[in-house]
C-alpha cells in the first residue's frame, strides 16, 4: 500500500483517527433506504458505517448535509474497503456521487460504479472534499462515451470546485467502450485538486476522432483555466495519454502553476504527458516506460496565439520530448531517455512494475539538478530528496 501523504494539505480532517471530530456520531446502515436518509440528513462529525452488499441508489451532496472544518461527513464501508458497491445502473443517474456546493466530506474504501457519464462529480463550488481507497470504474451506461469521466470536475469559472483530495484511488475502465471523449479524471474550471497515490489505467484508445485529440481517453486531464493541481505519486498505465496539463478547453491559459512530481507512467498508446497551453507548469522527477511518447508540447488549437511555459526537470524518459512550437518556454533540464529495451540495466524489475533505480544505474544517481526550488523534497516512495550530493533522476531516490 502506498503511503497517504499529509491529507490535511488542504484543510481536510480524516476522521475519526487522526482528529476527534466535534458531536461525533456513527451511524449504521444495512440498506439503500437507511443509507439514503442517513446521507440525506448527515450533520457534521457523522460517519455512516455501511453494512456490506450492493446499494442500487446515487448519492447527492450538497451545503444541507455537508461537514465542517474539524468535523467532516464520513462515509466508510462497515468492514473494510471493496465489501459495499454504490451502483447507480438502475436507476438511470447521471452520475453515481453528486457534489453539488457541498463541503468537508470524505467517502472512503467504496466501490462506485453504474453512473451514466460519471461515478464522482463536483460542481458549484464543492470544497474541501477527500476520495480515499474507493475504486471509481465503469461509470459509463451512457454510450458511446462522448461525454465520460469517471471523475469529474466542473465551474462555473466564478464558483469552481476547488481543494479536492483524490488520494489512494483505483480509476479504470474494465472494459473499453466506444466513443471519443472520455477521461479517468477531468477538470475544468477547478482549483487547487491533488490527486495523489492512485492507480488510474486502461483508459484506452478512442474509436472516434470527432473532439479534441486531448479529451480521447486520457487517465487526467486538467484544462478551462484550472489552477495549482498537484499531481504526485500516482501509477498511471495503459491509457490512451497518461496525463493531459491543460489541454482544448474553455479559456486560455488552460492550466496556471502546479506541479507533476513523482509519478510513474507507463504504456500510453499515445502520449505519456501531454503539456498544452500551460502557464508556470512544472513536470518534474516523473519515470516514464514502454510508452510511444513521453512527453510532448502543443499549442491549444482553440486559441492559436496560446503559449507553453513550463520547467521539465529530472524525468527519466522512454523518448525523447517533443515540442510542436520552438516559441513556447520549455526549461528542458536533466530529462535522459531510456529505451524500453535498456531498462533492465537501468531498473530493478520494470516488467513487473517495479522503477526503483539499481545500483548500478550510475548515469542516473546524483545527476539531476536543483531548479531554484524545493518542490520534490521526497520520492515516489517518501524517501527524502537528495540521499547524495544531487537529486536522482526519475520517481525514485536511490537508498541503498
Amino acid at each position: 500500500m502506498m503511503r497517504i501523504v499529509n491529507l490535511m494539505i488542504l484543510g481536510m480532517a480524516v476522521c475519526p483517527g487522526l482528529l476527534t471530530c466535534a458531536s461525533a456520531r456513527n451511524l449504521p446502515v444495512t440498506d439503500a433506504a437507511q443509507l439514503q436518509r442517513a446521507v440525506e440528513e448527515a450533520k457534521p462529525g457523522d460517519t455512516i458505517l455501511i453494512a456490506p452488499g450492493r446499494y442500487a441508489m446515487r448519492l447527492i451532496f450538497t451545503a444541507q448535509n455537508s461537514g465542517t472544518e474539524n468535523a467532516p461527513v464520513v462515509l466508510r464501508p462497515r468492514d473494510g474497503a471493496g465489501s459495499v458497491v454504490i451502483d447507480s445502473r438502475e436507476t438511470g443517474a447521471d452520475m453515481t456521487v453528486k457534489f453539488t456546493g457541498a463541503s468537508h466530506i470524505q467517502l472512503e474504501g467504496l466501490d462506485i460504479t453504474g453512473g451514466g457519464y460519471h461515478g464522482v462529480f463536483f460542481t458549484e463550488g464543492a470544497h474541501h472534499i477527500l476520495l480515499l481507497k474507493n475504486r471509481i470504474y465503469d461509470n459509463f451506461t451512457v454510450q458511446p462515451l462522448n461525454s465520460h469521466a469517471e471523475v469529474k470536475g466542473s465551474g462555473p469559472r466564478d464558483n469552481r470546485p476547488r481543494r479536492i483530495t483524490l488520494a489512494d484511488n483505483e480509476i479504470f475502465h474494465t472494459t473499453h467502450p466506444s466513443g471519443g471523449n472520455f477521461q479517468g479524471v477531468d477538470c475544468n474550471f477547478c482549483d487547487d485538486f491533488r490527486i495523489v497515490e492512485n492507480h488510474i489505467h486502461d483508459i484506452r484508445n478512442p474509436s472516434e476522432a470527432r473532439h479534441s485529440r486531448f479529451d480521447r481517453g486520457s487517465c487526467i486531464q486538467m484544462k478551462s483555466a484550472s489552477t495549482s493541481v498537484v499531481i504526485e505519486r500516482n501509477r498511471i498505465a495503459n491509457c490512451h495519454i497518461g496525463v493531459v496539463y491543460g489541454g482544448e478547453g474553455r479559456a486560455s491559459p488552460e492550466h496556471i502553476g502546479g506541479i507533476m512530481r513523482n509519478n510513474i507512467i507507463t504504456g500510453a498508446a499515445e502520449f505519456g504527458v501531454a503539456i498544452v497551453n500551460v502557464s508556470g507548469g512544472k513536470v518534474m522527477h516523473n519515470t516514464f516506460y514502454g510508452n510511444r511518447q513521453s512527453i510532448a508540447v502543443f499549442r491549444d488549437s482553440r486559441n492559436p496565439d496560446s503559449r507553453n511555459d513550463a520547467i521539465v526537470a529530472n524525468n527519466l524518459l522512454d523518448t525523447p520530448l517533443h515540442q510542436d512550437n520552438a516559441q513556447d518556454s520549455i526549461r528542458r533540464q536533466a530529462n535522459p531517455v531510456v529505451a524500453p529495451g535498456d531498462g533492465a540495466g537501468v531498473f530493478r524489475d520494470p516488467e513487473a512494475g517495479d522503477f526503483r533505480l539499481f545500483p548500478g544505474a550510475s548515469a542516473f544517481i546524483d545527476a539531476g539538478v536543483y531548479t531554484g526550488n524545493d518542490e520534490v523534497q521526497e520520492d515516489f516512495a517518501g524517501t527524502r530528496r537528495p540521499l547524495g550530493g544531487a537529486p536522482d533522476i526519475g520517481a525514485f531516490e536511490h537508498s541503498p
